[in-house]
């Protein structure tokens, strides 16, 4: 894939992406049935959410690592905007990172635990031999990624299956650990 044609993706993703924000979302819950006075305003609740896991390959080779790992911090913000720092050791056991943003589609009624994630970022440590084996990388291990997941949350506990490509699959597990 060319730079020019993942640019003009991310660039297309973050333009709906915001007109979204400012618009009520199909995804949004209704809302409640109560009435509320003029001058009330609901409570902003922004959440930081911890998470780690581990990852599976799709197929085997034997420069994969025998231990993946991933933590990471996400800010996870009352309009759906998502923040995070992924910390893992990629499938070469090359330490690396992803500093990323993104969006967060909540469902609705029955579905309503349920939530898909799409993020747009920088990813680095792969390097040396390795710097091939992710799109769009430079000499010096800096590159971009677009990262969707699938989750499940209810109150401050959360599951997630995170696509990494055509490489495999991530699963974590996380936790609400503060609010602001």
């Amino acid at each position: 894939m060319s730079l020019r044609i993942l640019v003009c993706t991310l660039l297309t993703l973050f333009y709906f992406s915001a007109a979204s924000a400012q618009e009520p979302s199909a995804y949004e819950p209704e809302p409640s049935a109560e009435v509320q006075e003029p001058s009330a305003k609901s409570p902003v609740t922004n959440t930081v959410y911890l998470q780690g896991g581990a990852y599976m390959h799709f197929n085997y080779s034997d420069e994969h690592t025998d231990y993946p790992f991933f933590v990471g911090a996400e800010v996870q913000r009352s309009d759906n905007w998502i923040y995070g720092l992924g910390l893992f050791n990629n499938s070469f056991d090359q330490f690396s990172q992803y500093l990323y943003g993104g969006y967060k589609f909540k469902f609705k009624n029955r579905f309503k635990n349920f939530n898909a994630k799409l993020t747009a970022g920088i990813i680095h440590g792969y390097v040396d031999e390795y710097q091939d084996k992710i799109p769009v990388n430079s000499e010096n291990g800096y590159g971009l990624g677009i990262v969707p997941s699938v989750g499940w949350k209810k109150d401050k506990l959360g599951f997630d299956v995170i696509l990494l490509g055509n490489s495999g699959l991530l699963f974590t597990i996380g936790y609400d650990v503060y609010k602001f």
